[in-house]
């Protein structure tokens, strides 16, 4: 047997605790990191009728556990964010994921911004927006 080989194998054959501890740290380094998804969220977009430059945007969000703390928080980041006019917020104890319905400019202000800016909440530990639905208001054609 190759000698680094026979070590390692004696190393683990006689302390089968380091292995069990190696085992442990190497499960939580795969699925300890971030429960959230950070990635961009599955986006639709529609166009109607109505005053040039607005935007709402619905944003499908996990993790709010409660109507107060929770939608409180999201409501103060989302108008933090130039552009945004108001933010309602959408929210059942039951469901698993919960809504803010978001006004904005969409002159002064990225929609990107609005999924980015929830999901670093708490370093991204606790929300994840996993939705975008997004109305986009134009004039009427003459």
């Amino acid at each position: 047997m190759h000698s680094l080989a026979k070590v390692i194998v004696e190393t683990y054959y006689l302390c089968p605790m380091r292995l069990f501890i190696t085992l442990i740290v190497s499960l939580f380094m795969i699925v300890g990191c971030n429960i959230t998804s950070q990635d961009a969220p599955t986006t639709s977009h529609v166009n109607v009728i109505g005053p040039e430059g607005k935007s709402e945007v619905k944003l499908g969000i996990e993790g709010m556990m409660c109507a107060k703390g929770c939608a409180a928080k999201i409501k103060k980041e989302l108008l933090e964010i130039e552009g945004v006019s108001s933010v309602r917020i959408d929210f059942e104890d039951e469901r698993k994921i919960n809504y803010a319905i978001v006004d904005l400019n969409t002159k002064t202000s990225e929609i990107d911004a609005l999924y980015k800016q929830v999901n670093n909440i708490a370093d991204g530990k606790l929300y994840g927006v996993t939705s975008m639905d997004i109305i986009h208001y134009m004039p009427e054609k003459e």
